[in-house]
C-alpha cells in the first residue's frame, strides 16, 4: 500500500504524500492551534490569567525520544544497506532525485492517476525506500523507542500483523528500537498489494537484523516474516498478538470516498476478527487533520470491541478535544529533523524535499491488561508499609498530561504548552522556563480551581 510524506515549507509546491507524512506544526486560520509559535517566534500567543498560578511539569514519558545509538548508526547507514540489498548503478543513481520528486508527485497531486500497487514498478520502489522509507524508519523508530515498553508488548512466541507492510518499515523499526522484543520468538504477517515491495522488505528486514545481532553478545534470531501478498481482509492462519498498520487509512479513505467514520468501523470490525483474545493494536498516521479525524473514529469503533486505550491519551481521558473535525484543533506530534541521518538530509536536499519537522498521529489500544497511558508512569511511595489508600491520594492529587504542541512565550518570561487530559484542552504554564516537547506524558498538580483562557478555551494549569 502506499505510504506518505510530506516535504517541509521550503518545498510546499510538493504537496502532501498519501501514505508517509512529515509535516511542520502550523498555525491555521481555522481554529487550530493558533498559538505554537517556537520559543522567541512573534506568533499570537493565547489570551492569559497572569494570576494563575504556574504548573511544576514533572515529565514522565517521552513519546519520540531521541534514538538509541545502535538505532542511529543504522539510520545513518541506511543508504548502504539498500545498496547492499539492491544496488543501483552510478548512472541510476543520479537519477534518484528526479525519480524520488516524480513519485512525490504521484502521491499527491497526480495521484488520481496512480496503481495500487505502484511499488511493484522498480523504478517507484528503488526511489521510495531510498528517500519515504528512510523517513519514516526515522519516525517510527522514534516512537518505538519512546513508549514505555510496558505500553507495547508481544508474549514469547507471539503472533503479529503488519497491514501495508510495503518494503516491512513498521517491523524494521520495532526492531531497531526494542532490543528486548527480539530475544522473542515472532511470527510477522506482512500484508500488502506488492509482492515485490514485501520481498525486498524482508531482505532489508534481514540485512538490519543481520548488523544488530553481530553486535549482541547474546545469541539472537531474526523475526519470522510470512508475506501475504492481499487487501485488508485476506485471511491468515494465526490469531495476532499485535495487529499494526502505519500510513495505510488517510489513503483508503481517501479514495473510498467513503466518511473516515465508515472507514474506521469497517477496519475495526475486520480487526477483530484478525486478534487474539487479548491483542493490542497500533495506528500510525501522517499528522494532518484527516489522520486524526480518522484515529478519533478508530478508537471510538474499537472502544465498542472492549479496547482501551494506552497511548496516546493520558489516563481515563475521554472524548477527543482534538479530533480533526473541521475548524478544530487535531492531535498530532512533531520533532525537528535537526539530528536526521545527515545523508538523508543531504539527498533530501538534492530532491527538493527538504524537511525541517516530522510530524506524526497515531493511537494504541489494546483488549489485555496493559495499563493505560501513564497509569504505571505515576510516582509509588516505596516507604515500607505504604498504604493502598496513601498511593491513590497521590494519584488524585496529580493531574496527567499529554503535550501536543511546542512552547509558546507568554508575558511575564513564562512558557505555556498546549496539552490533553481527561478535562479537555490545557494550556500548561511553567514560570521556571522549562521547555517540554510534543508527546511529553508529564504530571502536574491537581488545580484547586480552574480558569479557562478566553481565546482558545483550553483551561489554564
Amino acid at each position: 500500500m502506499a505510504q506518505q510524506n510530506k516535504a517541509s515549507s521550503k518545498s510546499s509546491r510538493q504537496g502532501t504524500t498519501s501514505r508517509e507524512t512529515s509535516s511542520r506544526h502550523k498555525t491555521g486560520s481555522r481554529g487550530r492551534l493558533a498559538a505554537t509559535a517556537k520559543t522567541g517566534s512573534k506568533g499570537a500567543a493565547p489570551h492569559t490569567d497572569s494570576k494563575t498560578s504556574p504548573a511544576q511539569p514533572l515529565v514522565m514519558e517521552e513519546l519520540l525520544s531521541q534514538l538509541p545509538q545502535e538505532a542511529r548508526q543504522v539510520l545513518e547507514n541506511f543508504d548502504s544497506i539498500v545498496q547492499g540489498v539492491r544496488p543501483l548503478s552510478s548512472k541510476h543513481l543520479l537519477r534518484l532525485p528526479e525519480q524520488v520528486r516524480n513519485l512525490s508527485h504521484l502521491l499527491t497531486d497526480q495521484r488520481v492517476g496512480r496503481r495500487m500497487g505502484y511499488l511493484n514498478d522498480s523504478v517507484h520502489l528503488s526511489a521510495y525506500i531510498r528517500y519515504f522509507q528512510w523517513w519514516n524508519l526515522l519516525r517510527l523508530t522514534r516512537l518505538f523507542a519512546g513508549l514505555s515498553p510496558s505500553r507495547l508488548d508481544v508474549p514469547e512466541n507471539g503472533v503479529c500483523l503488519d497491514i501495508g507492510s510495503g518494503p516491512l518499515t513498521l517491523p524494521i523499526a520495532l526492531w531497531l528500537a526494542r532490543p528486548d522484543l527480539r530475544k522473542k520468538k515472532l511470527t510477522w504477517y506482512c500484508l500488502d498489494y506488492s509482492h515485490t515491495a514485501l520481498a525486498l522488505g524482508e531482505e532489508l528486514y534481514l540485512a538490519v537484523a543481520a548488523r544488530t545481532i553481530a553486535r549482541q553478545s547474546a545469541t539472537g534470531e531474526p523475526w519470522k516474516i510470512i508475506r501475504v501478498k492481499g487487501e485488508l481482509g485476506v485471511g491468515i492462519k494465526e490469531r495476532a498478538h499485535l495487529i499494526t498498520a502505519a500510513n495505510v487509512f488517510n489513503e483508503v479513505v481517501e479514495e473510498s470516498g467513503k466518511p473516515p467514520e465508515f472507514t474506521a468501523k469497517r477496519a475495526a470490525d475486520i480487526f477483530s476478527h484478525y486478534a487474539a483474545s487479548k491483542a493490542q493494536v497500533l495506528v500510525v498516521e501522517p499528522g494532518t487533520p484527516p489522520a486524526a479525524r480518522f484515529l478519533t473514529a478508530f478508537r471510538a469503533a474499537v472502544a465498542r470491541k472492549n479496547h482501551s486505550v494506552v497511548a496516546p491519551c493520558p489516563a481515563d481521558c475521554g472524548s477527543c478535544p482534538m479530533d480533526g473535525s473541521r475548524g478544530n484543533k487535531w492531535c498530532h506530534f512533531t520533532f525537528s529533523t535537526e539530528d536526521a541521518p545527515v545523508k538523508l538530509q543531504k539527498f533530501s536536499s538534492h530532491a527538493g524535499l527538504p524537511k525541517e519537522r516530522a510530524s506524526l498521529a497515531f493511537v494504541l489500544t489494546s483488549s489485555g491488561d496493559i495499563a493505560p497511558s501513564g497509569k504505571d508512569a505515576i510516582p509509588q511511595d516505596k516507604g515500607e508499609g505504604a498504604k493502598d489508600k496513601d498511593v491513590q491520594s497521590k494519584k488524585s492529587s496529580l493531574l496527567e498530561i499529554r503535550i501536543v504542541s511546542e512552547p509558546i512565550n507568554l508575558p511575564g518570561n513564562r512558557i505555556a504548552h498546549y496539552g490533553c487530559c481527561h478535562l479537555g484542552l490545557v494550556l500548561v504554564q511553567d514560570s521556571s522556563g522549562k521547555i517540554l516537547a510534543p508527546g511529553q506524558l508529564v504530571q502536574v498538580p491537581l488545580p484547586a480551581s480552574y480558569k479557562t483562557d478566553r481565546k482558545t478555551g483550553a483551561l489554564l494549569v
